[in-house]
């Protein structure tokens, strides 16, 4: 790929830093650093959300089920439309350690907001993991009956 078919290198780099700084202590009120108000989120195991409200609900369920959840970035590279970014999230489900590898990739608008999110990872552990796990059924039934509403 040639480096004008590329999104601008800095701007890639700034919603990198973003996106690393919002899984520091990630919040659905914080999602506004790094995605815009119309935001296409697509992951597995959740319904797709075209909104960033609907993505806070989403979000919300995450953190419910996992409350100290946190991301690492590993490594990233600028795209024609926006960004992949490579991170392992980990935190706590149901009192034992959950993590799990991904790649998110991005579509960045104009503004440095992303307008598009798709997340791809293996979501047998963790669906595997939570069921192993009663102490984590309520907060995983409660984000799942969120998720439709």
């Amino acid at each position: 790929m040639s480096e004008a078919q590329t999104t601008n290198e800095p701007a890639a780099a700034d919603f990198v830093g973003r996106f690393a700084e919002y899984w520091r202590a990630p919040t659905p009120e914080r999602l506004d650093t790094v995605l815009a108000e119309r935001v296409r989120l697509v992951t597995p195991m959740t319904p797709v959300t075209h909104t960033l409200d609907e993505g806070r609900r989403a979000f919300a369920g995450l953190f419910e089920l996992i409350p100290d959840i946190t991301g690492k970035v590993h490594r990233w590279g600028a795209t024609v439309d926006g960004v992949l970014i490579e991170f392992t999230l980990s935190g706590t489900a149901g009192g034992k350690p959950i993590s799990w590898d991904a790649v998110d990739r991005f579509v960045i608008g104009d503004d440095g907001l992303a307008t598009e999110r798709v997340s791809y990872f293996d979501s047998t552990p963790i669906a595997l993991t939570a069921a192993r796990r009663p102490r984590s059924w309520p907060a995983l039934v409660r984000s799942r009956l969120r998720a439709r509403r």
